[in-house]
């Protein structure tokens, strides 16, 4: 007899969570509970934004011009380490650390423009720390071309003093005094031009304000999940709870069905074969005949003589 297989099927399956249902619903409004209260204890964040916009630096060479800025390079220059100080010495209670690990910048797509996105734990914290951030990288920036042109005009001044003392040098009316004397002159003309030159390194062109909502999921995002995690968690124990009571009817009438089967199968694998009889004229018969020795009469002995 073959052995009785123990499988189940979708039917089963099914059979199985339905006669406990109410442990899968049960489970389900469980988990629900669960996801609104995460919702309720999730920490609430803010984030702010402010528009900076960024010059070109200034003219710094007769003849040419920077007409473009690298925002790559600006868009690093913002989160130095230079800018996070200026800007948290304008905030209380907040520390270099804390305004890198929530600040990102974004450069707008052919734009010369810097996107200050900060996080904070309320609105308007995340406000001022984001409108402070960008006013720190004006500033710096500021504070960075003016080095740079307070350095140009230096060294122009340092050549300048070298040609003028080679000037007093040479004879009046030479022709290699008068050539040094325009040397210098060229040289004075782009010292007053840089000097001259108005500076306009950017501004803050849109402030940041207080966000109304933050950045926390919508409630029905945890509910949804509860329930998800509800159905999937529910339909196992309800799976085991079925197994504990004992197999459903479907399961055992397919026992049945299979060990019924069984049986039927070695019943007609074991039925006995009829008798059956050969023709006469078979020829198995006919050797078996050939072979058969044919018994003679026996003859009574005579008594006396």
């Amino acid at each position: 007899m073959a052995a009785q297989g123990t499988s189940w099927t979708l039917e089963d399956l099914y059979l199985g969570i339905m006669r406990s249902w109410f442990v899968l619903v049960g489970v389900i409004v469980l988990f629900a509970l669960i996801g609104a209260g995460v919702f309720m204890i999730y920490p609430q964040k803010y984030t702010a934004d402010a528009l900076h916009t960024v010059e070109p630096i200034s003219v710094l060479t007769s003849g040419s011009s920077f007409n473009t800025v690298n925002m790559e390079t600006e868009k690093v220059v913002a989160t130095s380490t230079a800018v996070l100080e200026r800007a948290a010495a304008q905030l209380d209670d907040t520390s270099v650390d804390a305004l890198r690990a929530n600040t990102t910048i974004e450069v707008p797509r052919d734009s010369q423009v810097l996107v200050f996105h900060v996080t904070a734990n309320t609105p308007a914290l995340a406000a001022d720390r984001a409108n402070a951030l960008a006013v720190a990288y004006g500033e710096e920036r500021t504070k960075n071309a003016r080095a740079v042109v307070t350095e140009t005009t230096e060294e122009l001044g340092k050549s300048i003093a070298a040609l003028q003392a080679v000037v007093s040098g040479l004879p009046e009316g030479s022709a290699e005094r008068s050539a040094t004397e325009l040397q210098v002159q060229s040289l004075l003309d782009e010292q007053a031009r840089i000097t001259a030159t108005p500076f306009y390194s950017g501004a803050l062109v849109t402030p940041a304000n207080p966000p109304q909502a933050s950045n926390r999921p919508s409630v029905l995002v945890f509910i949804a999940a509860g329930l998800f995690l509800g159905i999937l968690v529910g339909a196992i124990a309800a799976l085991i709870v079925s197994r504990v009571r004992g197999p459903s009817q479907s399961y055992r009438r397919t026992g049945e069905e299979s060990t019924a089967q069984d049986q039927s199968g070695d019943d007609q694998t074991t039925e006995s074969v009829g008798p059956f009889r050969l023709d006469d004229d078979h020829p198995v018969n006919a050797d078996r005949a050939a072979e058969t020795p044919v018994a003679r009469p026996m003859r009574a002995m005579k008594r006396g003589g």
